[in-house]
């Protein structure tokens, strides 16, 4: 992806994006998108839902409400843990085999993570699986889109292969770059 467009995706979504400028022994972010910037829309859609997602709460103790200064609720007396949704970290962010593929990690909340560690609240563990079963479908998503999205321009786009080299591409762009559509190469055929 071109410089600029790393750029505005990185100013745009600072957390997700925060290992853009680590070491390649830090992160693979170090090497930037390694995509074109026909996905750039993708990779923008994918942020935005990782970004806007849902906070929930669940019900623990009064020892552990005390530890993280929770008070009682006024309407029924019990003690409820806000839990935010986690920060999506990525790790990676590249097209391998025609399609997009991106890495992350998953950030909770220190008070999140211990508690989640200790296995004492099953309701706990159920929210950070639907979180991570949430950011995964999104990322998923993104992924499938990619196969039908041409890298180079955004347009609507199939699957190509050339000498062994797969890469989803626009029509146009697929002629340009003599790469033939997989959906043309017969069974037991190589390109």
């Amino acid at each position: 992806m071109n410089e600029e467009l790393d750029k505005q995706l990185c100013d745009k979504y600072p957390n997700i994006f925060r290992n853009r400028n680590a070491s390649i022994q830090e992160s693979c972010m170090a090497w930037g998108m390694e995509c074109s910037d026909g996905w750039y829309d993708i990779i923008d859609h994918l942020c935005y839902a990782a970004t806007h997602t849902w906070t929930t709460s669940i019900e623990i103790d009064e020892e552990d409400a005390k530890k993280l200064l929770i008070e009682k609720s006024k309407y029924n007396g019990c003690y409820f843990l806000e839990i935010p949704a986690p920060t999506m970290v990525a790790d990676q962010v590249k097209q391998k085999f025609g399609t997009l593929r991106f890495y992350y990690t998953l950030e909770f909340e220190p008070n999140i993570q211990e508690l989640y560690k200790s296995k004492k609240y099953p309701d706990l563990t159920e929210v950070i699986e639907r979180y991570r079963a949430f950011f995964d479908g999104i990322v998923h998503m993104a992924e499938i889109m990619s196969g039908r999205t041409c890298e180079i321009t955004g347009k609507k786009g199939e699957m190509c292969v050339r000498g062994g080299w797969y890469t989803t591409l626009c029509e146009e762009k697929a002629k340009e770059l003599e790469y033939t559509p997989t959906r043309l190469i017969k069974k037991d055929e190589t390109i």
